[in-house]
Order: C-alpha cells, then structure tokens, then sequence
C-alpha cells in the first residue's frame, strides 16, 4: 500500500501544469462569471441595507422629534388649561363678590328705606295724636264749659278721653 500511495503522489510535470492551468483559467471564469455579479449583488445588498439603516435611524431621529414636540404641545396645552381653570375661578370669585356685594348693598338701601319710612309713619302718628288731643282739649274744653265739674270728675273725663284715644 506503501507502494500505491507514493506512485500516485508523483503526478507528471505536465499533468500539473495542465491542472494548475486549468485552475487559472477556472478562477478566471469563476472571477469574471460568478465572483463579480456575486460580490456585485453582496455590495448592493450591502448599500440597500445601509440605505435602510441610515433611513430607519433618520426615522427614528425625526419619530423622536415629533414625540418631543408632542411632549412640549402636551405641556403647554396643560398649563394653558390650569391657567384657563384659574381664570375661570377668579372670574367666578369676582363675580360672586360682586353679587354679594350687590344683595348686600340692596339690603342696606332697603334697610334705610323702612327706616325712613318708620321715621314718616311715627311723624305722622305724632301729627295724628296731636290733632286727636287738640281735638279731645276742644271736647273736654267744651263739656267743662256746659258742666262745671269737680277734680276728680275733670280726671276721670280726661282718663276716658285718653283710653278713647288709645284704642283709635
């Protein structure tokens, strides 16, 4: 077997030369036939995926801006409604001091109304009673003149009159 193997391992200088030249011419083909439209297809894939790449991470990038601008509009439209909210409440607080203010401003007027109509009512009953005692003089005047009466008759007289005078 010895034998065998070192027989076969002397191939003739031709032969080799014919292989290595045919190897050559095959690596020639393979380079201009199959390694050119292969690598021509690798490097396109290549720049198609760092294409994609380089468009998904602008993506990204522009995704990222716009997410922040939605955040700073989020923000801004939620202090523009707290400011809004705030407003509105010192709107309504203003305005219910100013109701308030109003009721108890007609309160006051009212008050000062039913005083002064107190006041009118109580001048008037002065007028009143003084006319009724002018009235129940001249009466008690002229029924002393038509009777003579004593003390005590003039007092009873006069106490009639006036409890006449207190239920008018």
């Amino acid at each position: 077997m010895l034998q065998t193997l070192s027989m076969e391992k002397a191939m003739p200088l031709g032969d080799m030369l014919f292989i290595i030249f045919a190897f050559l011419v095959l690596m020639v083909v393979l380079k201009h036939f199959a390694w050119g439209p292969l690598t021509k297809v690798l490097d396109e894939r290549a720049d198609k995926i760092n294409s994609d790449l380089d468009g998904a991470e602008k993506k990204n990038k522009d995704a990222q801006s716009l997410f922040d601008q939605r955040e700073k509009e989020l923000a801004a439209g939620k202090e523009q409604a707290s400011q809004l909210i705030s407003a509105a409440k010192k709107t309504a607080k203003e305005q219910s001091d100013s109701l308030i203010q109003a009721a108890n401003d007609q309160v006051a007027g009212m008050r000062k109304t039913a005083e002064q109509d107190a006041d009118s009512m109580k001048v008037e009953a002065m007028n009143t009673a003084k006319k009724d005692v002018a009235g129940l003089s001249v009466n008690i005047a002229s029924k002393l003149i038509q009777k003579e009466l004593s003390e005590d008759d003039q007092r009873a007289l006069i106490d009639a009159y006036l409890a006449e005078l207190g239920q008018q």
